[in-house]
């Protein structure tokens, strides 16, 4: 296993530089606009790196890994083919989103196969599969919007599953995982703390179906739903908790904006690199609460599950707790008798 993962980071780190000037030369620039975190034009699509790197090691070089790594290769392999095409080129909404159903349907035959149940079951599977695959990519999509976030993301739930597939010895879960690893960690140092290159919609395409398909991969190996789905619980709740708001306040849910959590860190003055090590610690306090269940008693893992919903709750609240603290030391500094005589009283 970890001869693949080393493999497929050594291939990200000398793909990426190649990568660069070739995206460049073909004008793959993302110019800053006023939805945006950065300030300067920046190569997108260096997620092609990764997704190339990945899929090949985990086709060709992880073998043993059986059956379900296939799954997982042509889901990855799909939808970062789509985000390279978005990335060159651009794709209607509408056409987009019909190919990334076709992307995530190619990879059933592996990812839903042998699951069977009442009648209309395997129906029943093929749609939730497709739906999520469908669903998370365009949740890490909404969530690629900072330096190193979503390679951050990527190596930090990497690890949690490698760990967990090996404590439940569901080794195409660990393998895989350590892969995504070895190709977040080879990337990382060109889009993170500074970006010289983006991930584009190819490498937040390929980081969400990789995830996606994973995470049914082990739901499917029989690990406890909690151990899978907590270290995916920043971006789900992130962008739901957004999409929301937008969908309540009537705009067009789909448009670039700068509304999720983390982005509102970074109007509030936080650097790129606070908010992406904040969103990784919070990942691997989720992941770690969520891994209890593979063996606590049930109180324990109902007060896990508890205290992930608590995580998560103060991680939305965030921006509101920045807000209150710095309102509290701009009052300081314009009132500071004032205020220490509130706080003695």
């Amino acid at each position: 296993m970890l001869t693949n993962a080393l493999l497929a980071g050594v291939l990200t780190a000398a793909l990426s530089p190649v990568l660069i000037v070739a995206l460049r030369r073909l004008g793959t620039l993302d110019t800053p606009t006023h939805r945006s975190s950065h300030t300067m034009p920046t190569v997108r699509g260096g997620g092609l790196a990764p997704a190339l790197a990945g899929t090949g090691v985990l086709a060709l070089g992880a073998t043993a890994l059986g059956a379900p790594r296939l799954g997982v290769v042509v889901a990855a392999a799909g939808f970062a083919t789509v985000g390279l095409i978005e990335d060159v080129r651009g794709i209607a909404v509408t056409r987009r989103l019909a190919l990334h159903v076709l992307a995530a349907a190619a990879a059933l035959p592996w990812l839903a196969a042998g699951l069977t149940g009442p009648r209309g079951w395997p129906l029943v599977t093929a749609v939730l599969v497709v739906g999520w695959l469908t669903a998370y990519v365009n949740v890490v999509n909404f969530m690629d919007g900072i330096n190193g976030i979503t390679g951050v993301q990527a190596a930090v739930v990497g690890t949690a599953w490698y760990l967990v597939g090996i404590a439940t010895d569901v080794v195409p879960l660990a393998g895989a995982s350590l892969i995504l690893v070895g190709v977040a960690v080879g990337f990382l140092p060109y889009n993170f703390p500074r970006a010289r290159v983006f991930p584009g919609d190819v490498g937040s395409y390929f980081f969400g179906a990789w995830l996606g398909a994973l995470a049914v991969v082990g739901l499917r190996g029989g690990i406890a739903p909690e151990a899978m789905l907590a270290p995916l619980g920043v971006s789900l709740a992130d962008t739901c908790s957004t999409l929301i708001r937008r969908v309540y306040r009537g705009e067009v849910w789909h448009q670039a904006h700068r509304q999720h959590v983390y982005q509102r860190l970074v109007q509030r003055g936080w650097s790129h690199g606070q908010v992406t090590a904040t969103v990784g610690v919070v990942i691997a306090v989720c992941a770690g609460l969520g891994a209890l269940s593979l063996t606590a008693s049930l109180p324990a893992r109902v007060a896990a599950d508890a205290g992930i919903v608590a995580v998560l709750a103060l991680y939305l609240a965030s921006p509101w707790l920045v807000d209150r603290h710095l309102r509290r030391i701009s009052e300081l500094a314009r009132h500071p008798a004032g205020v220490q005589a509130r706080a003695r009283g």
